[in-house]
């Protein structure tokens, strides 16, 4: 049976999430999704098994020094606090502390920027998340060269939306194979490579502009707010002129 899966979503527990757990879920069933990951930043958010007909997938991800490293069907939350202890962890203790809670690691948009050299990495995720609809926001080829990696390494391939709000939620997905939709079926196809990301479109600045301004708006401050609200108009403009490139 084929099942479609949305590996990376942030709930409004997220500083930039704009969309509440239950919002999410309806627009993963809106989008004919079968499931998706809670991946909200630095935070294991807890979820039911199940919302609005769709499977949720308990996850988290984490930032470190090697870039951000998503867990993925967690069977308890992560440690971050003693991840986080003597500041950013490196990629290799994060994915060390998902295992250990037995969860898979997946290095998550790994091109997103221009700087990134994760091929360079002394340590290997359980796999990389070749479709991300937020990647392409500063670099346009980060989902091709994530692919790349993915086929260097040997390893899965897999999609995700990097939802932020409700509208995003199945820009990006993970097809997978398996006899059924559960947890451990789920997780076993994905370790065996019996998945693909696939990309619906990439998403607009514009959703990337109001993540940050409600990031701010969170945090306070009218300096911060004036910041937020002029990158929030630089995108409008980005996505104006997105057609005519």
């Amino acid at each position: 049976m084929t099942f479609r899966l949305d590996l990376h979503v942030h709930t409004d527990a997220s500083p930039d999430g704009r969309s509440s757990l239950a919002d999410q879920a309806a627009a993963a069933k809106a989008a004919g999704l079968d499931a998706i990951a809670v991946t909200d930043h630095n935070l294991c958010t807890p979820v039911p098994p199940e919302l609005e007909g769709v499977l949720l997938i308990p996850g988290c991800e984490v930032s470190t020094t090697d870039g951000h490293i998503i867990g993925l069907f967690l069977d308890a939350p992560l440690d971050l606090e003693g991840l986080r202890s003597g500041g950013l962890p490196t990629g290799a203790r994060a994915v060390e502390e998902i295992r250990r809670r037995g969860g898979l690691a997946v290095l998550a948009h790994p091109y997103q920027s221009a700087k990134a050299a994760p091929e360079g990495f002394p340590f290997r995720p359980d796999a990389v998340e070749t479709a991300n609809a937020r990647a392409a926001l500063k670099v346009r080829e980060a989902n091709q060269k994530a692919e790349r990696l993915a086929i260097d390494w040997a390893l899965p391939a897999v999609g995700g939306s990097d939802a932020h709000s409700r509208r995003e939620v199945g820009s990006a997905y993970t097809q997978v194979e398996c006899m059924e939709r559960t947890l451990s079926a789920l997780k076993a196809a994905l370790l065996a490579g019996e998945c693909r990301g696939v990309l619906v479109r990439d998403t607009a600045h514009i959703q990337k502009g109001l993540s940050q301004l409600a990031k701010a708006h969170r945090l306070g401050g009218g300096k911060r707010l004036a910041v937020a609200l002029a990158y929030v108009a630089c995108c409008a403009g980005r996505d104006l002129l997105r057609p005519f490139r």
